[in-house]
């Protein structure tokens, strides 16, 4: 039983060839990928309906987790981390709306990934 995004992602991308001894190339066209998608989304939210804000949102996703995997990075365990991260930024003070780190913040790790 697949349990999360990741899991979709992964298992989408093995059916597809994608994560066969990912090399450079593979993961240049994903980061092609998120960067298409990324100005999709830019283009949507400005000019189209909530749902295809909604769409390319999910697609930004995808392939964002796919990079992560072509990279060989767990994407769930990436985002946990992520997480912990963020929590620790309280309490926290905002500068135009933006939460600022606190005097308990302490860095993501990511150089064991």
């Amino acid at each position: 039983m697949i349990t999360s995004n990741s899991e979709l992602v992964r298992t989408w991308m093995q059916r597809a060839d994608q994560l066969t001894n990912p090399d450079n190339e593979q993961r240049e066209q994903q980061l092609a990928y998120v960067e298409e998608e990324f100005y999709e989304l830019l283009y949507a939210y400005r000019n189209e309906s909530r749902a295809q804000v909604i769409k390319e949102t999910c697609d930004l996703l995808w392939v964002t987790y796919g990079l992560l995997l072509t990279l060989g990075v767990d994407p769930d365990s990436a985002f946990d981390r992520l997480y912990t991260s963020n929590w620790s930024k309280f309490p926290f003070t905002k500068v135009d709306g933006k939460v600022q780190k606190g005097s308990n913040y302490k860095p993501v790790d990511f150089s064991d990934l």
